[in-house]
């Protein structure tokens, strides 16, 4: 297996909203490759071992980048060199490149002797002067220092003390615009468990939703001549209806599958706009939605048309490609789709789509022009932080509330979602928990794909073409990096 490289993009901020909108929060300014350094357990959510962090500064000054690789990886390749593939320092490279990287603060951190250290991390920092200025440090549990200082007034043999960076103002700062630090990743990006009280009701929901589903499907089978699979657990190669197609159903089944699809969805957006509701309201954290309601949601997410409106949803634009989505192939006769504002899913229609009457309306081709919203850098775009910050509350509720079966669709969204936001790591993490549920899940199996050959979302390589249209970085502002 390839070594990981978790990625992290700096999402730029938004322009303001009018009319009294919300505006991203200000820059918190590092004034020195010493604030860098310290700002890492900050950037990445937790404190690092054994990795090799690597905080790109770009040519406006701004964060473009945090990556880390392992320790371990790198020392494999340097004992045997890939054969036929990329290295993780290659990537590492690409991705620095990408940002219009000026400046590289390379910090080490390990427990084991910096001396051998050398050997392993040595040619990364080397090719890693291909994409910018490396300054390197290394931080161990007996203090920090630069890995190429010889000042023993500046840089003593055994580091300097670690208090000099935790309690640097640009920690301060960081605390206070909300970037906690974990003692560790699985920490970090741990989805606590609710209740019992409350995962016994929303499992109670999950298997009547179940029953109910296997007894469509196992109608629609018979009538279809093919088997549609066991009841009681998601199907791990999902597909919504695998045997089965619209002509050879009987309408009456096609119906019944595109009214409970239909019906998914709509539970989606009930709970998207309840959650979001919670986020404007409700204390940090405080945000809890009904259990029966997630519960039957999980059972929706395994119907492969709800899993996929659910990620179109989050799309600016196409909402109503979603819609569509969501009842697959076989239409709901004679069911009305306007839609009022007070009515509207997550996202809006788009222009350019067919209105939701139009007959010539293609579902191909309006999913492939959303999916390129998320992928292709002519027109991509950046995901919308409250859009988004209501659909993981959605979806991380369900994994904290329903029987493990159930997290592979889930997992998979949030890590698709994390991914778009330019967090790696988390993307990476999400990803490994649903592969860890069912292996052969597929979209997780092509999501997988994405970021191990570390592929950016487009908003990245939009910023590659066109470097400084959107300005600034995520909240993190490199004054003077190069100071010490």
């Amino acid at each position: 297996m390839p070594p990981t490289v978790l990625t992290s993009y700096a999402v730029p901020p938004q322009p303001p909203e009018p009319a009294g909108g919300s505006a991203d929060l200000p820059a918190v300014r590092v004034r020195s490759a010493r604030d860098l350094v310290a700002a890492v357990p900050h950037l990445l959510g937790y404190r690092p071992h054994e990795s090799l962090v690597v905080v790109c500064v770009t040519d406006e000054s701004v964060l473009g980048l945090v990556a880390r690789v392992g320790l371990d990886d790198l020392a494999r390749e340097v004992v045997e060199p890939p054969a036929g593939r990329e290295r993780a320092v290659d990537r590492l490279v690409a991705a620095a490149r990408r940002v219009g990287t000026t400046e590289i603060v390379a910090v080490v951190h390990t427990a084991r002797d910096p001396r051998r250290i050398r050997r392993t991390v040595d040619p990364a920092l080397a090719a890693l002067e291909l994409a910018g200025d490396v300054e390197p440090w290394i931080v161990t549990p007996e203090g920090y220092r630069g890995i190429d200082c010889s000042d023993p007034s500046c840089c003593p043999p055994r580091g300097r003390p670690l208090a000099e960076l935790e309690h640097r103002a640009v920690n301060a700062a960081l605390v206070l615009a909300g970037r906690a630090v974990a003692p560790s990743a699985e920490e970090a990006y741990r989805i606590v468990p609710a209740s019992e009280a409350r995962r016994s009701r929303a499992a109670r929901a999950a298997a009547r939703a179940d029953r109910a589903r296997a007894a469509v499907d196992a109608a629609a089978g018979a009538l279809g001549g093919r088997s549609s699979g066991a009841a009681g657990s998601p199907p791990s190669s999902p597909s919504p209806m695998p045997a089965r197609t619209p002509s050879s159903m009987p309408s009456s089944t096609r119906t019944d599958a595109a009214r409970r699809a239909s019906s998914g969805y709509d539970l989606w957006c009930d709970l998207v706009r309840h959650a979001a509701r919670e986020l404007r309201t409700a204390p940090p954290g405080g945000t809890d939605l009904p259990p029966a309601r997630l519960g039957r949601l999980a059972v929706a997410l395994a119907e492969v048309p709800v899993r996929d409106a659910v990620l179109l949803s989050t799309i600016p634009g196409a909402d109503e490609v979603a819609r569509r989505t969501a009842r697959g192939a076989a239409d709901l006769p004679g069911e009305a789709h306007a839609r009022t504002p007070g009515d509207a899913g997550p996202g809006d229609a788009g222009p350019g789509d067919a209105g939701p009457g139009d007959e010539a309306f293609d579902v191909e081709a309006a999913t492939a022009r959303a999916i390129a919203r998320i992928v292709d850098p002519r027109v991509a775009v950046r995901p919308d932080p409250g859009a988004v910050a209501a659909a993981r509350v959605v979806l991380e509720q369900v994994v904290a509330h329903v029987p493990r079966r159930w997290h592979a669709a889930p997992l998979t969204l949030l890590g698709l979602l994390a991914w778009w936001q330019g967090d790696g790591g988390l993307a990476a993490h999400r990803l490994a928990a649903a592969r860890a549920v069912d292996p052969a899940y597929r979209l997780a199996a092509l999501f997988g794909g994405v970021l191990s050959a570390a592929v950016p979302p487009g908003w990245v390589r939009t910023r590659e073409v066109a470097r400084g249209a959107d300005g600034g970085g995520r909240g993190l502002d490199a004054a003077d990096p190069s100071v010490g």
